[in-house]
């Protein structure tokens, strides 16, 4: 179901310095988690409801995949979906079954690629030959890549969150049974390591700069750069008093828009900033629990 309401505006949070502008794209939702996707704009506050689902990525051509509900309940089941530029979804690509996103996450973050034709999402499950729960039965993360026809072309065993860049190639991050990390694959084929072996622990939430040049991500608690180009160098940009949870670049690659922590909750607030200007930090208070991946556009 598409959702095409005005919600009304995010409190002020004050002027930005240097004029924040732009959309940004995240999901709406409560102390049980996310339940619809909303766009701010954040030059008038106006929030817009769009969909039904969560876990929303929108393309730069306008397009937006995220987990629509197929099955009311709290264990219902949901499904990869796409919805083009006008916000039409098309048909499910992938069936998430018995999904609950607290406590049977199976699938997450879908992805489309810069030409519209893949769409790249993470799952849970068995089936495996590498990754082991603390069973020792095969059991672990999978990044998966359907074409839009709902045909898998390809399947990564102990990774997750993927993400794509610029160029085609696609970005994910290791689980524990791959020692963590940040991996790219090129064409689909095997993923090669691009962190130095720098992210020891799995990190979170990875968004690629728009130049595709670096990616940020969530690691212990923060939030962190890691050049892809040349030598990779890693580096944290964040120092907040809470725990940073999802983030996105902003259009010009200068600034970020990040959700935060607050005890046992998403803290009701988005922020922006620019690393290294204390000055530019503005918060936008939020009226409901927000939750990512984010979309700054």
């Amino acid at each position: 179901m598409t959702i095409m309401a005005i919600l009304g505006c995010a409190r002020s949070g004050g002027a930005a310095p240097g004029d924040y502008r732009g959309t940004v794209t995240f999901s709406r939702g409560d102390a049980t988690g996310p339940a619809s996707v909303v766009e701010l704009d954040l030059a008038t506050g106006k929030m817009v409801a769009r969909f039904d689902g969560m876990e929303a990525q929108r393309s730069p051509k306008g397009e937006t995949a995220y987990l629509a509900r197929v099955k009311p309940g709290n264990f219902g089941d949901a499904a990869v979906t796409v919805a083009d530029a006008r916000g039409i979804p098309t048909a499910p690509l992938f069936t998430c079954k018995d999904y609950n996103w607290g406590a049977n996450r199976v699938c997450h973050t879908p992805k489309v690629s810069g030409d519209g034709k893949l769409v790249a999402f993470g799952t849970v499950g068995g089936g495996g030959k590498v990754c082991k729960n603390s069973s020792e039965m095969f059991w672990g993360d999978y990044v998966v890549v359907h074409e839009r026809s709902g045909k898998e072309v390809a399947r990564f065993e102990g990774y997750l969150m993927p993400e794509w860049l610029p160029d085609g190639r696609l970005l994910m991050l290791g689980s524990q049974c791959r020692k963590a990390g940040v991996w790219i694959s090129d064409k689909l084929g095997e993923p090669k390591r691009v962190d130095g072996d720098q992210v020891a622990t799995p990190a979170s939430a990875p968004a690629v700069s728009p130049d595709g040049r670096k990616v940020a991500m969530v690691w212990n608690n923060q939030l962190w750069t890691l050049t892809l180009d040349g030598k990779p160098e890693l580096t944290q940009v964040s120092r907040f008093e809470k725990p940073v949870t999802a983030a996105a670049w902003s259009p010009d690659g200068k600034a970020f828009a990040v959700l935060l922590f607050d005890l046992s909750l998403p803290d009701k607030v988005l922020v922006l900033f620019r690393p290294g200007d204390e000055k530019s930090e503005v918060k936008k208070p939020l009226e409901f629990r927000p939750y990512g991946p984010l979309t700054w556009h």
